[in-house]
């Protein structure tokens, strides 16, 4: 179980990035601009003024997805390209300065330089790169007169095999995305994955629109900067500050 959730944790970093001006709302995509229907839901998460929702994780066999092999919570708030994550005993956020990650059960502090988007997607979304060397194939479909299905299929080697993202095309709220990925990262069971190729599944609720506390994304909570170095504070004192920040 400790291998799956080290697993998990190496490509599910997740606070979301979604929300320009609503384009379009009819049921078709023109073809060809696929990919930026990716950059509308990464744009929607990244920009939300105040956006707060759950997702429900879930790991299976891509092909036996009636048994759970682990599964997970998370909860996000995001505020103008701040956010807050928490999932699975690690909170993540992005404050004015910083983003940390804060595991409790490894008493790390990670502090890092802030990112443009939050870890959502798990793609470079917005890298041109990226596509031309990992896609294969992608294609938008309509599933009723609010959801569109968008299917990428990527090239071998690449982190997933397939991606698929049910979205809702009027809010650029994402419902359920299902990442499908080779099964053999190190100290992974094979046992677990007879097809060689795990999915997991995110499933989107609760969204709201309420106004967010400032202190969900206050850094100053978890360290201080004093004597040339970040150090822990308390309750959290003898955690280990893991960063390549110089100041």
């Amino acid at each position: 179980m400790n291998s799956i959730r080290k697993f998990s944790k190496q490509w599910i970093t997740v606070a979301f990035a979604c929300a320009v001006a609503l384009v379009g709302e009819s049921q078709t995509v023109t073809p060809g601009s696929e990919i930026m229907e990716m950059i509308k839901l990464a744009e929607t998460y990244r920009q939300a003024d105040n956006l707060s929702f759950n997702v429900d994780i879930k790991y299976t066999d891509s092909l036996n997805t009636d048994s759970t092999i682990d599964q997970m919570a998370a909860s996000y708030k995001l505020h103008s390209g701040l956010y807050y994550t928490y999932i699975d005993s690690t909170e993540m956020l992005q404050g004015t300065r910083y983003n940390l990650r804060v595991s409790h059960i490894d008493s790390v502090i990670t502090i890092r330089d802030r990112q443009i988007y939050p870890d959502v997607m798990n793609m470079p979304v917005t890298d041109t790169l990226y596509w031309k060397t990992h896609l294969q194939s992608i294609s938008v479909t309509g599933v009723n007169d609010s959801t569109r299905l968008l299917k990428i299929t990527f090239k071998p080697g690449a982190m997933y095999s397939s991606y698929e993202v049910k979205y809702n095309f009027k809010k650029y709220y994402m419902v359920q995305v299902k990442a499908y990925m080779p099964a053999d990262l190190p100290g992974t069971d094979p046992g677990l994955f007879p097809s060689d190729k795990a999915l997991i599944t995110f499933t989107f609720s609760g969204y709201s629109n309420a106004v967010l506390d400032a202190t969900w994304f206050n850094e100053d909570k978890f360290i201080i900067y004093q004597g040339g170095q970040f150090q822990p504070k308390a309750p959290y004192t003898g955690y280990f500050i893991e960063t390549n920040i110089t100041q």
